[in-house]
């Protein structure tokens, strides 16, 4: 069974911003995995309380344990909370988010909320994740839980609605004055607002209850707070000596975005993968001798696409019969980012796409005009081009018990970072907890305090 919740959310002062001739869009980002160094910069640069200094701090050459990335966050959290520049909500909420962008001559719009999940592993069929994760990003998130005490993004999920009960609670016709607004960089316009009807909100976990919910994106996000909640489970456990009760604990939940399927503005798109230089031992002609054993060229898409260093078009792939892998389940063995893991990164580099990224050969790339820009300066060997998967490809993936390759799909556009915050903790200036009315939710051990300023 889904448990959704309202939560009295940590979030930006706008009448304050307002006073200060700055807006949403002056602190709001793109989530941290996909902001560059550049951008990072620029958005130190916008404002004083921009959350890239929270969800991506700066590294400097004189980081320690006491001085660093997460502490900074930290203190900028605390910092922002006392000056009021972060709030925390009057009353519980469930938040309306929508993102409208244009594709061509096409409005699209996508509609969802953003509430709590009382936390579910995998095993239980309740969450489904579609792909495999890396180490990297789970141990960066986690230092930056334990640190801040505080879930700072969303885990984008989706559901299966037909009758699309969601949209129809949370957005009839309202006053547009009502809605928070932000452009992003690509033109994207967010809306979001706090809805805190208690017949909506009650009438929004029912419709939940019997949902199963698919990780759309944030799987490291997910899989992170999972082992937050254990760890902090633990902790409660050694200093009282007995387990918390479930559900008893405000790490037991985790923000998260969700979105239906059924929704005409839900898009998928693919994660690309760039080779910035050759394995050990290899090189474009070995290479290219063993790719051509196991494909066939062809004049349309059958799986993925490979592209030479220089100004070389995409070479359509068709995956010879006899080097099918035997060892790929039905849904996966047609699909081409699990063909290229098996049959070039692991069947030729005998190595797999994470390794390879450890590795700084390999990256994974979404934007076209950042690979093309990559593509000029020469900083390619060469790279492997996917198609898009389907939604209902995903769903189907997911349901079979089965994960695609690490950084698959890309879900477009992305959720906006600095929307809302819910901390694991009670709020500096109140002793109301995060989830007012649940008088039984405790907060994180004493040990996990923030530092002072």
């Amino acid at each position: 069974m889904v448990d959704i919740l309202p939560f009295r959310g940590l979030r930006y002062n706008l009448q304050k911003l307002a006073q200060e001739g700055a807006s949403l869009n002056s602190v709001a980002t793109p989530p941290y995995d996909v902001i560059n160094d550049t951008q990072q910069a620029a958005f130190y640069a916008k404002h004083p309380a921009n959350f890239v200094r929270v969800d991506l701090n700066q590294k400097t050459a004189e980081d320690n344990d006491l001085n660093n990335p997460y502490t900074r966050a930290a203190q900028c959290i605390q910092q922002w909370e006392a000056e009021e520049t972060l709030i925390p909500e009057a009353e519980p909420a469930i938040y309306a988010y929508s993102q409208r962008w244009q594709e061509g001559e096409q409005t699209i719009e996508r509609k969802g909320l953003i509430a709590l999940l009382k936390l579910a592993t995998f095993e239980s069929g309740q969450v489904l994740p579609h792909e495999f994760t890396l180490k990297g990003p789970k141990q960066d998130r986690m230092q930056l839980m334990r640190n801040t005490l505080c879930n700072l993004s969303q885990v984008f999920m989706i559901y299966s609605d037909p009758q699309r009960i969601m949209e129809s609670l949370l957005y009839p016709k309202s006053n547009p004055n009502d809605w928070a607004t932000a452009t992003d960089a690509d033109g994207v316009v967010h809306q979001f607002k706090p809805v805190t009807d208690s017949t909506i909100i009650e009438q929004l976990k029912a419709l939940f209850k019997e949902k199963t919910l698919l990780i759309a994106d944030g799987h490291h996000r997910y899989e992170t707070a999972l082992a937050y909640q254990q760890e902090v489970r633990a902790q409660v456990k050694q200093s009282t000596g007995q387990e918390p009760p479930e559900g008893s604990l405000l790490s037991d939940y985790a923000m998260i975005f969700l979105t239906n399927m059924d929704d005409p503005g839900l898009k998928v798109y693919p994660t690309h993968r760039i080779l910035y230089q050759w394995p050990q031992g290899w090189d474009q002609a070995r290479f290219e001798a063993e790719l051509f054993k196991k494909y066939d060229r062809v004049s349309a898409d059958e799986t993925f696409s490979y592209r030479q260093p220089g100004t070389s078009p995409l070479i359509k792939l068709r995956l010879k019969p006899e080097a099918t892998p035997n060892n790929l389940p039905p849904l996966l063995d047609t699909f081409d980012a699990a063909l290229l893991e098996e049959t070039v990164f692991k069947g030729i580099f005998n190595s797999t796409g994470e390794a390879l990224k450890q590795a700084h050969l390999l990256g994974f790339y979404r934007n076209e005009d950042e690979i093309e820009a990559l593509w000029e300066t020469g900083k390619t060997v060469g790279g492997f081009f996917l198609a898009a998967p389907s939604v209902k490809l995903v769903h189907q993936i997911c349901e079979s018990g089965h994960r695609m390759p690490q950084k698959s799909t890309y879900f477009y556009p992305k959720i906006l970072s600095g929307l809302v915050i819910y901390p694991y903790r009670t709020f500096l200036n109140s002793q109301a907890h995060a989830l007012s009315g649940v008088q039984s939710i405790q907060t994180v051990p004493a040990a996990n305090k923030l530092a002072t300023v």
